[in-house]
């Protein structure tokens, strides 16, 4: 997948649907092969080896849905700063049963040579646990 033809502006939406189509494929094709990943409660991911593999394993146990609502998109030249919140929804493909959490995050975006958008960190962190959530 490319994302050649897609202004900044639309990154943030490129980005939350290929999340929500819980396809790492898709979601690995967004990024840059020293995509930095900031989970709440891991340890830094690096690379989209690391990426790959995390991604692949918790989408094997939880098929998740997020609300991300971009509050602030700041360009300059070849690099693109997206600020967001997000209400997260997991549910486990063992029982069914559903968690959540509402939080936000900062997604830093770079323009490669051949125009296409690549996600260079996407940090993010938990502010809340709904009720029976995570």
């Amino acid at each position: 997948m490319t994302i050649t033809a897609i202004p900044a502006t639309d990154l943030h939406h490129a980005y939350v649907a290929a999340i929500n189509s819980n396809d790492t494929d898709r979601i690995i094709a967004l990024m840059d092969e020293d995509i930095v990943f900031q989970v709440p409660g891991e340890p830094e991911l690096i690379g989209n080896d690391a990426v790959r593999e995390w991604a692949a394993g918790f989408f094997a146990g939880f098929e998740e849905h997020w609300d991300k609502t971009e509050r602030a998109l700041e360009q300059s030249g070849d690099v693109a700063v997206s600020r967001y919140t997000y209400t997260a929804r997991y549910r486990s493909r063992k029982d069914g049963s559903e968690t959540g959490e509402i939080g936000k995050g900062t997604s830093i975006y770079r323009r490669a040579p051949s125009g296409e958008w690549l996600l260079m960190i996407d940090s993010w962190s938990t502010h809340e646990v709904p009720e029976g959530g995570r």
